[in-house]
């Protein structure tokens, strides 16, 4: 396996960031650059401790291409695993969104430590080619879709602070992760109670 180096993430002002990425061909989805771009991508979002999407301008690359990683982490430590997903997005066009919208909390690692609610479609259908240049054509939901919006908006030059509808949502890092931890202790106590309220109609 050819060596992966840890590509260096452009931070918000950069003007790559702003820029309407251009797409790529057949032949050069299956050039050895590109092949490159995808690895080194892959490992640097590896790298980064909660990081579920990376988009190529991020990283100075003025291409269509984007890959999503959503896997467990410390503020997903239980993801199932059907929620797993790992993507890589050439070419990516949303050609239909299904359903509403609804606000997640998002951040973006060319942010530093800043997250706030964003709207997205709950349902999406998406064109893209994969690394292979072979065309594919899905519907994504939930999270997944919320991630892949996200990417495809860094393509476009549109970062998720523009789409951000409530400005008095923008929390810090450690704020949203102390969130997360509170919710999850929340949720674990429901749960408790629950199953305390059916073993007593069981007796």
């Amino acid at each position: 396996m050819a060596k992966r180096y840890l590509l260096k993430r452009r931070q918000f002002g950069d003007p790559i960031l702003r820029k309407k990425a251009k797409a790529l061909s057949k032949k050069e989805i299956l050039s050895p650059q590109t092949r490159r771009l995808i690895a080194n991508m892959r490992y640097t979002l590896a790298k980064k401790k909660y990081g579920v999407g990376l988009a190529a301008p991020q990283v100075g690359g003025n291409v269509t291409l984007a890959i999503v990683e959503i896997k467990p982490t410390k503020t997903r430590p239980k993801l199932p695993e059907e929620k797993w997903a790992s993507l890589v997005l050439i070419n990516p066009k949303i050609i239909k969104t299904l359903g509403g919208r609804r606000q997640l909390y998002e951040g973006c690692i060319s942010f530093a430590e800043v997250f706030a609610k964003v709207p997205r479609y709950k349902k999406i259908r998406v064109r893209y080619l994969d690394e292979k240049a072979k065309t594919h054509e899905r519907n994504f939901k939930g999270l997944l879709a919320h991630v892949i919006q996200h990417e495809i908006d860094h393509l476009d030059g549109v970062l998720f602070v523009d789409r951000v509808k409530d400005e008095t949502s923008f929390i810090t890092q450690a704020e949203y992760i102390k969130r997360i931890k509170k919710q999850k202790v929340t949720s674990n106590k429901q749960k408790a109670k629950s199953r305390k309220r059916i073993l007593r109609k069981d007796k």
